[in-house]
């Protein structure tokens, strides 16, 4: 894949998670409402999206694994879609804007956070069928190497 249409497909799909975002928090009203709220909307957001990143990452290993390229469905949904539907850095200001005043409900937010995203993006790999750890076996044995990927280098 060129690195144009890569951007091409990130960038297409940042837009529509974005706008799914936007659109989610118009029918959530609840944060809107009280800007104490937004923040944990925005966990709840950024865990979905963790979940989702971590589905969309197994389905494109095992499409790998089959030998199939996935670099367009990782562009689009993994780092496009999820990247856009997600949002650290509004979660962050929204820690600094909703809860002034407050220091341990932003902390408790931005712990789970670090602990809740994550552990998302692994069950959601577990669920696409990826199970531990969600790479492929390695039948070379090596760090990193495929023997079918690289030729093997003939001893000197």
């Amino acid at each position: 894949m060129t690195a144009s249409r890569r951007a091409l497909l990130v960038a297409a799909g940042a837009a529509r998670g974005g706008l799914f975002r936007v659109v989610l928090a118009r029918f959530l009203p609840v944060a809107a409402d009280d800007p104490a709220l937004v923040a944990p909307a925005l966990l709840v957001v950024n865990v979905t999206g963790s979940l989702l990143a971590g589905f969309l990452r197994g389905l494109a290993l095992d499409e790998e694994r089959k030998g199939r390229d996935p670099s367009g469905l990782e562009a689009a949904m993994v780092v496009g879609f999820c990247g856009g539907y997600t949002s650290y850095s509004a979660f962050v200001a929204s820690l600094h804007e909703g809860l002034a005043g407050q220091l341990a409900w932003p902390i408790g937010l931005a712990a789970a956070t670090i602990v809740l995203c994550p552990l998302a993006a692994a069950l959601g790999m577990r669920a696409s069928g990826r199970g531990k750890g969600g790479y492929p076996p390695n039948p070379g044995g090596g760090a990193g190497r495929d023997p079918e990927r690289e030729p093997e280098k003939e001893p000197a």
